[in-house]
């Protein structure tokens, strides 16, 4: 619980807590159960964004098998706490990628160096023609001296490349390409969670965050539940504003007997990604079909 009560934006609840962590006695979902947990899945893998290029999408449901297990002794009109995390991951090979072509690209030589390589490899490419058409001795001698002269001329130039090319690496400025090609990647990270049937505590940093037709929505650019990253969080459903507690301000979500427990009441949809890059974080969660989630909700 400690470790709850850390995050700016503490989502889990007690009793969830020792569900997850396997204490109390569970058994597993009945028919009627797992129909509306699967149709809450559905949901929720149909409203989350399209994957893009050179990422991986991983969805986790419940525990490792997929499964929520739930409290023998819940009942109809109670609550199933359910928590759903997508994970999107910037592949490795594409990173590694844009970190060769930083050096890739420094190791060619300033522009000016490869245009002048450019012209020599042509003329060379000419005079090898040239050289091996011509029947003619003294015409053929000529071209060969011409085309000695081009290719140390080539010579010294790719040696001078490679020198500035050392001298660049030596004076840290590989490390300064690695940054910048670091810090122009994209995202590596991003996740949406969905907390379903569950309070909601927003630190009171938590700054409102405007989304037409989602009123309750929070931006944070610190302490969310990943380490070093921002997060949105938007509620859904009949959430009531409760008295603030210690920095904290709890939304209590209200019951309604719906019959099942695994049917959502409301849920809380967090999206998270680099702290350092919060803008894709508002972008990807521009991208999540809130009103489909909105739709499973009594």
């Amino acid at each position: 619980m400690k470790r709850c009560l850390a995050l700016a934006m503490c989502l889990l609840l007690p009793a969830f807590l020792a569900l997850a962590d396997g204490d109390g006695p569970t058994r597993k979902m009945t028919g009627p159960e797992a129909a509306a947990f699967n149709a809450l899945k559905s949901a929720f893998q149909g409203a989350l964004p399209k994957t893009p290029a050179n990422y991986a999408l991983g969805i986790r449901f419940g525990n490792d098998a997929g499964e929520i297990m739930l409290p023998e002794a819940i009942k109809p009109d109670q609550m199933a706490r359910m928590s759903f995390t997508a994970t999107y991951t910037l592949s490795r090979e594409f990173q590694d990628g844009q970190q060769r072509a930083s050096f890739t690209d420094r190791a060619k030589g300033t522009p000016e160096q490869q245009a002048r390589l450019a012209a020599l490899d042509a003329k060379d490419a000419e005079l090898t023609r040239a050289r091996d058409k011509t029947r003619d001795r003294g015409e053929k001698e000529r071209i060969r001296a011409e085309l000695k002269a081009v290719r140390n001329e080539g010579n010294k130039l790719r040696d001078q490349v490679m020198a500035d090319y050392q001298a660049w690496v030596a004076s840290g400025g590989a490390t300064a390409a690695l940054q910048n090609a670091d810090r122009a990647l994209p995202a590596k990270e991003l996740t949406v969670r969905a907390f379903v049937n569950q309070e909601v505590n927003p630190n009171d940093k938590a700054a409102p965050y405007k989304l037409p037709g989602f009123p309750l929505a929070f931006e944070q650019g610190d302490g969310c539940q990943d380490y070093d990253t921002c997060c949105i969080t938007v509620l859904l459903g009949a959430f009531e504003k409760e008295k603030r507690v210690s920095g904290y301000t709890r939304y209590h979500l209200l019951n309604a007997n719906l019959g099942v427990p695994t049917k959502p009441r409301g849920m809380a949809i967090v999206v998270a990604g680099p702290k350092e890059k919060p803008q894709s974080v508002r972008d990807f969660l521009g991208q999540i079909d809130l009103a489909k989630l909105k739709a499973v909700l009594p």
